[in-house]
């Protein structure tokens, strides 16, 4: 089986099937709401794990530019921050899920999907054992304003992975874990996706 075969067997079922049940079946409303005191609303779920993808592919796999940088999809999605929200505290996940432009968010996901399948389709094998050097990290976290409050973890964090662990961990171990949260949140919410 070939790396693209694997990826896009999980990766697939990810966004047609998972998120755009999402999509389709969540009212606004309730994607905005954040049942309990403790938990991120659904948006705030969605934008997080799309922002990841986008970032952790285009910047830590390809050394490319993100669709959030080359679309102007800050404005679009009516967002002022360029992370993608680890650390934020749940006064800012009220604000993100009060202000974001749900239907920009939808497009920004369909446009990162094509972005990922275009940088799939230029990797190698040979590719994904390149090495994230602490500088590499360092200037994506820091000076392209990727890290939110908890940089230096970030930093360590990423530090000496491979490309192809970015591959795997942001474009889909992570995106699977937040749809694992969001599917809890729903049914806090009372959606039922029969």
């Amino acid at each position: 089986m070939e790396l693209n075969d694997l990826f896009f067997q999980r990766y697939d079922v990810l966004y047609s099937f998972w998120l755009e049940g999402v999509w389709e079946m969540v009212p606004e409303e309730q994607l905005r709401q954040r049942p309990h005191p403790k938990v991120n609303s659904i948006v705030w779920n969605l934008w997080h794990l799309i922002r990841v993808e986008d970032a952790g592919l285009n910047r830590f796999v390809t050394d490319g530019v993100q669709v959030f940088e080359a679309g102007g999809w800050g404005e679009k999605i009516n967002l002022p921050w360029r992370h993608h929200g680890s650390g934020m505290t749940f006064a800012e996940v009220d604000e993100l899920s009060a202000r974001i432009n749900i239907p920009a968010l939808r497009e920004y996901s369909s446009a990162v999907v094509a972005q990922t399948r275009r940088v799939m389709a230029g990797l190698t094998q040979a590719d994904l054992g390149a090495t994230l050097t602490e500088a590499y990290v360092r200037k994506i976290v820091l000076d392209e304003g990727l890290g939110h409050n908890e940089t230096e973890g970030l930093i360590a964090n990423y530090t000496g992975w491979t490309k192809g662990k970015c591959l795997m961990n942001f474009g889909m171990t992570h995106p699977y874990q937040h749809v694992g949260e969001i599917g809890v949140i729903a049914s806090l919410l009372g959606v039922d996706f029969d």
